[in-house]
């Protein structure tokens, strides 16, 4: 059995400060993590099973806000899954800490990642955490039905149009970078926005725990991952010239290339199936 845990440079001092015990205190189940000086939320959503999720406000540093991730008991298929296409001597939270700083130096925005500690048996991951910095804003998701229900200049015309094809670029930019999320919902792109469009938007990637670097078969999974994003703008009420507009930016192509009709017939077809889905789900 190995344990490893490591702190970004920039939180080694900071978390010092506040006066925290060793990150493997994390490890620890059944430990109290709220005795830890500062503010703790718990938070909780459905198909969280072996994981749990905290906001903590640390005393010691002033506006600062860390999520923390703590997964144990990890089911096989998910063991599996990150030792195929993800770590196979790290656990799910080294390698969301490590996307997360790798991303950053790649200048994508992404969570700014404070630490990770993790305990392993061979490849098999036992128990880990991962410790990442709040962002700013909103997901994507959420304002745009805030916006659209007070009628927004933002969710008109030019203003409109340039959002689509600002986030069209982040997301190639990201694609850019041989990495695939495999859930790339509008919820998982948290933006702060200027209602009035007189600002550009500032775009966030966060939930890296999934995402992965595929050496085959690449574009499948950016099949997916833009399927998953088409389906979830249909559901906040985007048209279909907003999609085609996304996609040729995406794939900076002038209107009517033939490879941009081509690759909205693959999109369109995954994005039908996950949009019936989300349907189903809406409704029970």
């Amino acid at each position: 059995m190995t344990c490893h845990e490591a702190v970004a440079p920039q939180w080694r001092g900071r978390l010092a400060e506040s006066g925290i015990r060793p990150l493997s205190t994390l490890l620890d189940e059944a430990a109290d993590v709220t005795r830890w000086p500062g503010r703790w939320e718990r938070l909780s959503k459905p198909g969280l099973s072996g994981r749990q999720r905290w906001r903590w406000e640390p005393d010691a540093v002033d506006g600062a806000v860390v999520y923390i991730k703590r997964y144990f008991a990890t089911p096989a298929p998910e063991q599996w899954d990150r030792i195929r296409r993800q770590c196979r001597q790290h656990s799910r939270a080294y390698w969301e800490y490590a996307q997360a700083e790798r991303l950053a130096q790649e200048q994508i925005r992404v969570p700014r990642a404070v630490g990770y500690v993790e305990e392993m048996r061979g490849m098999l991951e036992r128990r880990s955490a991962v410790l990442l910095e709040q962002v700013p804003g909103d997901g994507l998701d959420r304002v745009w039905r805030c916006l659209s229900a007070q009628r927004a200049p933002l969710t008109r015309g030019a203003a409109r149009h340039e959002l689509v094809v600002r986030l069209a670029r982040f997301v190639a930019a990201f694609h850019r970078t041989g990495t695939c999320h495999r859930d790339l919902y509008l919820c998982h792109i948290f933006v702060e926005l200027d209602a009035r469009g007189a600002t550009p938007p500032r775009f966030t990637l966060i939930d890296l725990a999934r995402a992965h670097r595929p050496r085959w078969r690449r574009t499948r999974w950016i099949v997916k991952d833009l399927a998953q994003l088409d389906a979830s703008a249909r559901e906040v009420g985007a048209t279909r010239g907003d999609r085609w507009r996304f996609l040729l930016a995406y794939l900076d192509l002038p209107h009517g290339a033939h490879r941009a009709r081509s690759f909205a017939r693959r999109i369109r077809r995954k994005s039908d199936r996950i949009f019936r889905r989300m349907e189903r789900q809406s409704r029970q």
